[in-house]
């Protein structure tokens, strides 16, 4: 009983760490993958405070709080696809922990999500996801079939690869699909 109430505090916990590296000027926590991360450092204006660009608006915030929100799981499905339209590349950090998350929808979502932008983080948890040694195989061959999207040569290489005998048979057949969709001048060079 007491790891379902720790499991259950542990979205606030998340989403309180996050307001607060926000608001302190640090960078969040990488969930998957490393920090390579191209956002700019946050400057302080001369008043010492951070800069009007720095800060989350709005849209950003609500968002995150409707996606850890204690609702049905529809709602917060619909929340975190949201996170992933608003294209905010603060969000990714957050997306990432979704995409782990132990309810498949939640995963899913997230997947879905990360997969709407197109920045090089995004990119790197789709790949991270796929290479997850204990994540499902449906929500390796969703981020497979979505990681396309990203439009990099990088993306084309790292499903070239997906398509080597050290992956399991459905993602090496779910690299193929989503190779052979790919424009030709984009990546039929191999």
């Amino acid at each position: 009983m007491f790891t379902s109430m720790a499991q259950a505090r542990l979205p606030l916990l998340g989403l309180c760490l996050l307001c607060s590296t926000w608001a302190m000027g640090a960078r969040p926590v990488s969930a998957l993958g490393s920090a390579k991360e191209d956002d700019p450092p946050m400057t302080l204006e001369p008043t010492g405070l951070p800069s009007s660009t720095a800060v989350p608006d709005a849209a950003l915030m609500r968002a995150i709080m409707w996606a850890f929100e204690p609702a049905p799981t529809e709602i917060r499905v619909q929340a975190i696809e949201d996170l992933g339209l608003l294209g905010d590349p603060r969000a990714l950090n957050v997306l990432a922990q979704f995409a782990l998350d132990p309810n498949p929808a939640f995963a899913r979502a997230g997947v879905r999500a990360v997969a709407l932008m197109r920045h090089p983080r995004a990119e790197e948890i789709l790949s991270n996801v796929i290479r997850h040694p204990s994540l499902p195989e449906e929500l390796k061959v969703l981020a497979l079939k979505l990681l396309p999207m990203q439009n990099t040569d990088s993306a084309i290489r790292f499903m070239q690869a997906v398509m080597g005998n050290t992956y399991p048979w459905a993602l090496q057949n779910a690299a193929r699909i989503a190779l052979s969709e790919v424009p030709r001048s984009r990546g039929g060079g191999s």
